[in-house]
């Protein structure tokens, strides 16, 4: 293995982005996300019956993270999976609980 510091930056950002959605929450948040057909932070919250401020927050930390981004429609701010290692580990997380239990994943 190469442990050039170009390398090793490269595992910072992973361990980052790990660190990030690494909260049970976020990870729910991020499951929904990718399930969810333009999810907005009160279709989100209701979800995972959460209060509003504490979706907000953990959605500020992934999007700080650049893990995932908003975009408004309408009167609506709009949630999507930005990053692509995070979006194919959630897909992945998605497909192994529904396979294991024939049906999606519960959040």
């Amino acid at each position: 293995m190469n442990d050039t510091p170009c390398a090793g930056e490269r595992l910072s950002e992973y361990a980052r982005k790990m660190k990030a959605v690494g909260h049970p929450i976020r990870l729910r948040l991020l499951c929904l996300i990718a399930r969810e057909e333009d999810p907005c932070v009160s279709d989100l919250w209701k979800c995972l019956k959460q209060p509003q401020p504490v979706i907000s927050q953990h959605l500020a930390i992934l999007k700080q993270a650049g893990i995932v981004e908003a975009e408004v429609q309408r009167t609506r701010r709009v949630y999507s999976i930005a990053d692509p290692f995070i979006k194919d580990m959630v897909s992945r997380i998605i497909t192994e609980s529904a396979m294991e239990t024939g049906d999606a994943l519960v959040v």
